[in-house]
């Protein structure tokens, strides 16, 4: 049986624009009980809106000492973001993860963000799936 992406990963995703308060993402991230959060912008031509992946904020960046009035871009990570479509394995997801040492990888599909597989969700599913 060949586990998907899709089969396993945590949807909705919560996300947040890189001009919002470290403070208010810490209250939220505690109140949804989640450990990560894509940030995001929107570009608007006269055609489309198209959303951008700015970065990732997660609870390790939440938790560093910032000032009151610190921002989501001034923390969040920019770099090394890892983006996975929901049809890919579970396997390719998991090499993905250890790879660039990562606990969060985001799911999109045409251009959306669809959920977020985190190494929580390994856990959950090695824990509901028998392994021998």
């Amino acid at each position: 049986m060949r586990i998907q992406v899709k089969d396993f990963m945590s949807a909705p995703v919560t996300t947040a624009m890189e001009d919002h308060n470290v403070l208010e993402i810490r209250l939220l991230m505690k109140e949804e009980g989640i450990h990560a959060i894509p940030i995001i912008s929107y570009s608007n031509d006269s055609l489309k809106v198209e959303m951008t992946i700015q970065g990732i904020i997660t609870t390790t960046d939440i938790n560093k000492e910032v000032s009151e009035d610190a921002t989501v871009a001034d923390i969040m990570t920019s770099s090394h973001i890892h983006l996975v479509h929901p049809d890919s394995s579970a396997k390719s997801a998991a090499k993905m993860m250890l790879k660039h040492h990562v606990h969060h990888i985001i799911v999109m599909e045409e251009g959306k963000i669809i959920g977020m597989v985190s190494s929580l969700d390994f856990t959950r599913l090695v824990a509901e799936h028998s392994l021998g």
